[in-house]
């Protein structure tokens, strides 16, 4: 399955996999665009937006 996402998602994406989660600020449209497709995760206890093994995958498949 191909996921499209908007530039802005996609470099918030490479962020979140790189920046630890305390410092990464990702305006709530985008975070709710990673959240639909199950690319990144929300911390239930602060809000954090993480990004999951999916969302790694699909930077690895997108960077080959």
């Amino acid at each position: 399955m191909y996921i499209e996402l908007s530039p802005e998602a996609v470099q918030t994406l490479k962020s979140l996999d790189r920046i630890p989660d305390s410092q990464a600020e990702t305006p709530r449209p985008i975070a709710e665009e990673l959240l639909s497709f199950g690319l990144a995760y929300e911390a239930r206890a602060c809000g954090v937006i993480n990004v999951t093994a999916a969302g790694r995958a699909w930077l690895n498949r997108r960077a080959a």
